[in-house]
């Protein structure tokens, strides 16, 4: 098996929907995001096999969103593509397809990603189809179920605006202008614990998610860069990490819509032989700080799967996360990818954790190793 080296990553900035992309749609928010990659990391389009591209709202009348970037992108005819479409982990599906395509030595490089257009989205989309109920609601009967205080979910939210500020500098490299928007709308420098605290809930009278801990509805697209180990020696190129390894668990949505990630990321770290303490950097998607909370608390106690020992919160979103930065379901993935990458690269960090939770009860994780190895 060949290892699978991330090489590079951008993404469009990640604007709330019916805002400045409210006119573009998926394709073009997708291709810019792929043209962005190939121009800023001097790729050579004749050298990418393929392409994966995730998204949950899709284009009308373009299902193989993936082919029609390679086509209407001009881009060489020989990059097969194809189209996933797994919720919020369909980035990281994306990323999974490619990554397993080198590592079976099938291909030497492609490009990953995703992409949500919200703006478009029918009303319906924000609803589980087995229950009925939204992301949110499914979000307060768990944040019931585990005990989760306001104060506790507004603290995580305000950690996600301050890292999000503050790293604004780096985060900009890895964002393609446009629309004259050169970075994310979402962060705000000053949000304080106060104006979180009277905010009034958004899914249950007496309930405790807002619009202030719960991830923005957004636009935007992602692209990841992928190679094989002799491909990136080949090309003289500095991978910034490695994927060392990936898992995808799914429980009922009865259980806890979101909370699949306490069986993904224990049975990710029992394959690696590590805890959350060999961890350097974790990156848990914020679909709401209700859900991040409860997915911690379940890995701490062990529910459904091994106790991974205690978060380090000081090692959590170090950059932000998605209550800030906005969150367009097929895209997330490839920010988390790209950004957690980037981070590890400049703290020569050896291991890099990713858990992102999805409706229908699903989750994906992913471990990266150091550059150095």
């Amino acid at each position: 098996m060949q290892l699978v080296a991330i090489v590079a990553g951008v993404r469009t900035p990640f604007v709330k929907a019916g805002k400045a992309f409210a006119s573009l749609g998926p394709l073009a928010l997708a291709k810019h995001a792929v043209r962005g990659l190939l121009e800023r990391h001097s790729v050579n389009p004749a050298g990418v096999e393929a392409i994966a591209m995730g998204t949950v709202v899709p284009e009308p009348g373009k299902p193989n969103l993936a082919r029609e970037i390679v086509l209407e992108s001009g881009l060489p005819a020989h990059i097969e593509g194809q189209t996933i479409s797994s919720y919020c982990i369909s980035g990281l599906r994306a990323v999974t397809v490619i990554a397993d395509a080198i590592a079976c030595e099938r291909i030497e490089c492609g490009i990953a990603g995703g992409v949500e257009w919200l703006s478009g989205a029918d009303p319906a989309t924000f609803r589980e189809p087995t229950t009925g109920l939204s992301m949110g609601e499914h979000m307060e009967l768990t944040r019931r179920e585990w005990q989760i205080p306001r104060e506790r979910q507004d603290e995580v939210a305000l950690a996600s605006h301050r890292n999000a500020v503050a790293a604004r500098e780096k985060l900009a490299h890895e964002i393609v202008p446009l629309e004259g928007i050169t970075q994310d709308t979402g962060p705000r420098p000053t949000t304080t614990l106060e104006q979180l605290a009277a905010l009034k809930p958004a899914f249950a009278v007496d309930g405790t998610l807002t619009a202030g801990n719960a991830s923005p509805v957004t636009d935007g697209a992602s692209a990841v860069l992928l190679m094989s180990e002799p491909r990136v020696r080949a090309e003289g190129r500095e991978p910034l990490a490695w994927i060392e390894a990936i898992e995808y668990a799914a429980i009922d949505p009865a259980e806890g819509l979101l909370m699949a990630p306490a069986i993904a990321v224990p049975r990710l770290l029992k394959r690696a032989a590590l805890r959350l303490a060999d961890v350097d950097l974790t990156e848990i998607h914020e679909a709401f700080a209700a859900q991040v909370l409860a997915n911690v608390a379940a890995w701490e106690r062990g529910w459904k799967g091994a106790a991974t020992g205690p978060v380090d919160w000081a090692r959590v979103n170090v950059n932000g996360s998605s209550v800030a930065i906005g969150h367009p379901w097929a895209a997330t993935g490839g920010r988390i990818v790209t950004t957690l990458a980037n981070e590890m690269a400049r703290r020569r960090a050896r291991h890099g954790l990713i858990s992102i939770c999805a409706a229908g009860g699903m989750a994906g994780a992913m471990l990266l190793t150091g550059a150095t190895r």
